[in-house]
């Protein structure tokens, strides 16, 4: 065997040192000196993979397997990096041609249900990792590897145990905390663990972890200011800690404070080279700016393998700013291909939510409703208005010039509604109703209502859901009385724009698709249509092209339809964004400028991408009075 290359050696001694950049470059040039060299390979793969560049990992690693087919340790690496890079039905053939015994075979078992758990299999991931489990109890990694699991398959209570195992293991590993931070809350828990680690946090007042995981906790909760509290008690016991630099960067431009995130981002980066999703927050804070290009590069300097969702969907939204249409479908359709692998059997819940849709119509009939007993107004608070729509359509921006008016408080897409469906059941039920039946479902739903704005006092509660057009029947039952708003955009728009965004919430899995978000936006619509002809309803049209045109010839009108007197803080929507502590939509940063008219007419740059739906989508746009 030829001697090792001085290259290597410096390669080594770098790496040792932490500077892995240096390493690299020396390790590349030994490779040339020794391109046989299969250690050398391995060794310089896998310092390729800790610089987060898995492309060129896998390919030492490739002629390190090939070089030595049949050491077990390139062939693992190998996988695992295959996996990471998201090449699986590549990382899947290395699986299949691996043969192992001892601790390479419990490697070779774990890296399968990672493989099944990055391809969304979520339930044979969990089969898998718990076979592994049982087997090695000491395996923190697959026990949060277990947790993630069954947290996707809606599980917080199981994966909260699996995931407080993992932690046990490793007590200092931030993002178990984290995660088990999230099954927590999701398994309806949070306050309890808040309570538990804030006593951990006063018996360890070095410990910065703690406070760490009292901001995500607080943030999870919703009280993001609790939770920059947190995260400055955090910087309290280290200055430096970047991942509270970071959480405090992720708040600052969710509440669209881009002066002092430009600051914190220059801290993070003065510090060393910042991890990818601060790279991801200073392509964020450019495209604020309007620094679009720059923006685009900044993201392009972050390895593919790292938050790919984000980096998609930032590539997107800057190269739909600078005209690009094709390079921004592109990065939205790959955005979405992603986080359709993430979420469990995406096609099948998409739909799920169709069916309800389907359902409804087919009940939601003038025979069905001319059997219902007449419900009388509630004759002590006064009935919600509501805000229906559909995601994307303008609802954000509406309720945000609401918010200026003294006399409004208004609940952003809560789910008062929804666990007054709960008590009642199917909806089927509505028409069996009585008048005391009735009375009990409206006190469910203030009681909901108090417990979010207990200090809402005599004020108009504006409740404002964009798919709550789906609960139509259910707000005339209870609230024959209400008041609706409806605001309408172009249909074409609405859909290319769910289609551009990035929704957090399982129930927008129709939008990971075009042709399912044309369909489900038809459904909705033509459901509400439909329900407008049924029931007797309270309605004010509102149209988001011509609020964003006039907004004071549009809020005059309907505040009078609310009965509210009218309010000149009302026409000063950037006023009341910026008082605002948290938007909690897809909109936050939109709602935050002066109103603008580019998204308007937006779809027709991207009529070739269009196409397949507008066919779906012409016999409503055409109902609505909108040109395709």
């Amino acid at each position: 065997m030829s001697a090792i290359p001085p290259e290597a050696r410096e390669a080594m001694a770098l790496a040792r040192s932490g500077d892995l950049a240096a390493a690299v470059e020396r390790g590349e040039v030994a490779i040339q000196r020794a391109p046989q060299d299969p250690g050398l390979r391995m060794f310089v793969g896998m310092l390729h993979a800790r610089q987060l560049d898995l492309g060129r990992a896998a390919e030492h690693l490739g002629v390190a397997v090939e070089l030595t087919p049949h050491d077990p340790l390139p062939r693992l690496e190998l996988i695992r990096t295959l996996i990471g890079a998201d090449r699986l039905e590549e990382a899947e053939r290395e699986i299949g041609a691996a043969a192992m015994t001892g601790p390479a075979a419990h490697e070779l078992r774990r890296l399968r249900a990672m493989l099944h758990r990055r391809r969304g299999d979520h339930v044979e991931a969990v089969d898998l990792f718990a076979a592994i489990t049982a087997a090695n109890p000491a395996d923190f990694e697959s026990f949060e590897n277990l947790g993630l699991c069954l947290l996707a398959l809606d599980r917080p209570a199981a994966a909260a145990d699996a995931l407080a195992r993992a932690l046990a293991l490793r007590p200092a590993q931030l993002g178990i905390r984290t995660r088990l931070a999230e099954a927590r809350v999701a398994a309806g828990d949070g306050e309890a663990m808040l309570a538990a680690t804030r006593e951990e946090a006063a018996r360890n007042p070095a410990d910065a972890h703690l406070p760490l995981t009292i901001a995500r906790l607080e943030d999870l909760l919703g009280r993001p200011q609790a939770a920059e509290v947190a995260l400055r008690d955090a910087l309290a016991i280290e200055p430096d800690n970047a991942e509270a630099l970071s959480a405090i960067a992720e708040l600052l431009e969710r509440d669209n404070k881009l002066d002092e995130l430009g600051d914190v981002l220059d801290r993070i980066e003065a510090a060393g080279a910042p991890p990818p999703p601060v790279i991801m927050l200073r392509a964020r804070w450019l495209g604020r700016k309007g620094r679009y290009e720059e923006a685009r590069q900044c993201i392009l300097s972050s390895p593919e393998s790292v938050v790919p969702g984000t980096r998609a969907q930032l590539y997107g939204q800057f190269s739909d700013r600078l005209g690009d249409t094709d390079s921004a479908f592109a990065a939205y359709a790959e955005m979405n291909r992603i986080d359709a692998m993430d979420t469990i059997d995406a096609g099948r819940a998409a739909k799920e939510h169709r069916d309800i849709v389907a359902g409804l119509a087919a009940i939601t009939t003038p025979g069905w409703y001319a059997g219902w007993t007449k419900a009388r107004p509630s004759p002590g608070r006064r009935a919600p208005a509501f805000i229906f729509g559909f995601p994307r359509s303008g609802t954000t921006l509406l309720d945000t010039v609401l918010m200026g008016h003294p006399g409004v408080c208004v609940l952003e897409e809560e789910l008062m509604l929804q666990k007054t469906w709960i008590q009642m059941g199917s909806a089927s039920s509505l028409a069996d109703l009585d008048q005391a039946g009735i009375d009990a479902l409206r006190d469910r739903y203030f009681t909901e209502a108090d417990a979010l704005a207990p200090d809402a006092g005599d004020r108009l509660i504006v409740d404002k859901l964009p798919l709550g057009a789906i609960n139509t029947a259910l707000v005339h039952r209870i609230f024959p009385d209400a008041r609706i708003v409806f605001v309408a955009r172009h249909p074409c728009d609405v859909v290319l724009s769910c289609f551009m965004t990035r929704f957090a919430a399982r129930g927008m899995t129709n939008f990971l698709d075009l042709e399912d978000t044309a369909r489900f936006y038809a459904q909705v619509v033509g459901y509400w249509h439909q329900a407008r002809a049924v029931f007797p309803l309270a309605v004010h049209d509102l149209r988001y092209e011509r609020m964003i045109e006039d907004v004071e010839g549009t809020m005059r009108p309907l505040a009078a339809f609310l009965g509210l007197e009218w309010d000149p803080r009302l026409l000063d929507h950037v006023a009341t964004a910026k008082s605002r502590s948290y938007i909690a939509t897809p909109s936050y940063a939109q709602v935050a400028e002066p109103i603008y008219t580019r998204a308007r007419g937006r779809w027709e740059r991207y009529r070739t991408h269009m196409e397949p739906v507008l066919p779906i989508l012409a016999p409503l746009a055409e109902r609505m009075d909108y040109a395709i």
